[in-house]
């Protein structure tokens, strides 16, 4: 149970951290590089800005 426990809060601290990456790589993106994914600095400062508890 503890193990278990332990488990799920070590992977929700990886997700968290994988989250908080890819959101700073996307803010310093170019306007250029951002085209190319189709979006926008308005939907990276809602990302950035958004609870982290939020998927």
């Amino acid at each position: 149970m503890v193990v278990r426990v332990w488990r799920a809060l070590v992977e929700m601290i990886r997700i968290s951290r994988e989250r908080s990456r890819a959101r700073y790589q996307l803010a310093a993106m170019t306007e250029r590089e951002l085209l190319d994914f189709g979006m926008t600095r308005s939907e990276i400062a809602y990302e950035l800005h958004k609870p982290r508890r939020r998927k």
